[in-house]
């Protein structure tokens, strides 16, 4: 019965259902015809979304609106283009250097493309870039979003995983960092063998004043994680911090209208919604393979095939790869989570190692067909065919899945920071 419910649902998948809807329709039927009361199924929905934590999620969609909305985005490129942008392949460079910051505040790869993306095309194709490469590189740096802290995904995977949701915060900040830093440098081989063009030298008194504009929004990212390490409150509560100081900012400098918060209200609303409603779905169909002993097979399967941590650490990594193409990241974690971690860490593999590594790889699904909402909102603004998007990206994604694989091959690079610093 466990394998005929995963068919149904990659089936509905298949046939473009939304992932809420599958998962619903799929337990749904279960429930319906093994007899089993639909008051369990109303209980397990409601006690997937009634965490303390997951009022984390809103919270940060919330603070991704408003600093889009009040002009952090702008003041951020602003900056990063005057630190940065006369060098050869500048605002390629600004475009990574942005999402390294903006990763910071937002928590999302959506919330960057959706909020720097059009700012950051529209200047790379007035100053003489591709489209296609100019939608490649604001995709590709948009996967820094939720590695470097906050982090959505690590916030629900924390919640299912029942692991320091602090830790897997400081665990993503090295491997961010060396993405964008290998970001950069792909960037600047382009930039040489292409001729791209620079922008004029800075003087000292455009960087201070580019500077002196965007503080409040780079100060934003040291209050999260000095807060979060130093005890004075947990990351729901940073969540809840980030959209207030995000607000009162956008207030105080006249960017946010009456008018701005009724639509942030609604948008982080019907996103919250969107996410809740396959968080609940999700938990729910986590109920129902465990009922039908599914993690327990796997599991048995799993341990008798793959003796090694590194062995297994690679099986899930093309598993989670796969499953990105195809599901949204929130449902996935929830879902195989509870399969995954025993084995984990029977085998001895750290739970925050393993924890970034799954957001890493539902990041890079965000940028593949056929669900990559990344690449539906990029290619969506920018007018391109999902065709060439893809042939723009694959230099991109060789990059990503390198770094990947350096991630899995020495857990330091994500271990290190969490275990000195907590």
């Amino acid at each position: 019965m466990g394998i005929s419910i995963v068919v149904q649902l990659l089936v509905l998948l298949g046939l473009t259902v939304p992932v809420g809807f599958a998962l619903g329709y799929v337990v749904f039927y279960y429930f319906l015809t093994n007899g089993v009361p639909m008051t369990n199924l109303v209980q397990t929905i409601g006690q997937g979304i009634n965490n303390f934590t997951f009022l984390a999620v809103p919270f940060y969609i919330m603070a991704g609106h408003l600093m889009n909305t009040g002009g952090m985005t702008n003041a951020i490129f602003g900056f990063a283009n005057a630190l940065v942008g006369h060098i050869k392949g500048g605002l390629a460079h600004v475009n990574i250097l942005n999402s390294m910051i903006f990763a910071g505040m937002s928590g999302a790869a959506v919330a960057d493309a959706a909020g720097l993306g059009m700012v950051e095309i529209r200047a790379m194709l007035d100053n003489g870039y591709d489209l296609d490469y100019a939608v490649a590189v604001t995709a590709a740096s948009s996967t820094i979003g939720p590695i470097i802290p906050p982090s959505i995904i690590m916030v629900v995977f924390g919640i299912t995983a029942n692991v320091s949701i602090g830790r897997l915060f400081l665990g993503g900040i090295v491997p961010g960092i060396m993405m964008g830093v290998g970001m950069l440098l792909l960037n600047h081989y382009f930039a040489v063998k292409r001729d791209f063009p620079v922008s004029n030298f800075p003087t000292l008194e455009s960087i201070g004043s580019h500077f002196r504009h965007a503080l409040p929004a780079l100060v934003l990212p040291l209050i999260i994680i000095g807060g979060i390490m130093s005890g004075l409150f947990t990351p729901t509560e940073a969540g809840c911090i980030a959209a207030m100081y995000a607000l009162v900012l956008g207030v105080v400098t006249k960017e946010i209208s009456f008018e701005d918060l009724k639509k942030i209200a609604l948008e982080t609303m019907l996103q919250s919604a969107q996410v809740g409603f396959i968080v609940a779905t999700a938990a729910a169909f986590s109920w129902v393979l465990t009922f039908e002993q599914v993690p327990a097979k796997v599991a048995a399967y799993l341990t008798q095939t793959l003796q090694s941590p590194l062995a297994l650490l690679i099986a899930l990594n093309f598993i989670y790869l796969f499953l990105g193409c195809i599901m949204e990241a929130s449902a996935i974690v929830i879902m195989t989570v509870p399969i995954v971690m025993p084995i984990a860490v029977r085998l001895g593999i750290d739970p925050i190692h393993l924890g970034v590594l799954v957001a890493i790889n539902m990041s890079i699904g965000t940028l593949t067909p056929p669900v990559g909402i990344v690449m539906y909102v990029l290619t969506e603004v920018a007018g391109i065919t999902v065709q060439d998007y893809t042939k723009a990206m694959l230099p991109w994604l060789g990059l990503l899945f390198g770094l990947l694989l350096l991630f899995i091959l020495f857990p330091p690079i994500i271990t290190w920071l969490p275990n000195m610093l907590m």
